[in-house]
């Protein structure tokens, strides 16, 4: 007898635009490229590192460099080998991350938790990793002047 119609309601994101055909689209001119919503120019350069975002980890910072000093398992041995590598996103955007800990590729399993946004005076090209006695040491480098 009588149909029963679901009505939803207009959607509250902001991003979406009418046409004149009823048609919504999240981009009303494709000609224009997507704007990040993040800031990455900001901090054009991130730290990864293999822990947990609760786990401790202690940075020290010097006139030539920052480290960062945290507990990591390393299996059988009191030394493992680990890596630091610098991987440029997008061109300007480059991020740090440490290889070959716990005897995996923790970068192809984005198993990450830990981030720390460096400053625009160091050099992630540079960055070094060691773990030794059951600590993860990642040191990266300063540049001489901290002027943009």
């Amino acid at each position: 007898m009588f149909t029963m119609m679901k009505v939803h309601p207009s959607s509250k994101k902001r991003t979406n635009h009418r046409s004149q055909n009823a048609i919504v689209s999240s981009n009303p001119n494709p000609n224009n490229t997507k704007k990040l919503w993040r800031l990455p120019h900001v901090f054009a350069s991130v730290l990864e590192l293999p822990l947990h975002s609760d786990d401790d980890v202690s940075i020290d910072e010097t006139t030539q460099f920052l480290r960062f000093v945290a507990w990591c398992k390393c299996r059988g041995s009191s030394s493992c080998g680990v890596s630091a590598e610098a991987v440029e996103i997008v061109p300007g955007i480059t991020k740090i991350v440490i290889k070959g800990m716990d005897g995996g590729d923790c970068f192809a399993q984005q198993c990450y938790g830990f981030r720390f946004r460096l400053p625009p005076w160091t050099r992630p090209e540079m960055a070094t990793a060691v773990c030794s006695g059951g600590k993860l040491v990642v040191t990266v480098p300063k540049t001489k002047t901290r002027g943009n």
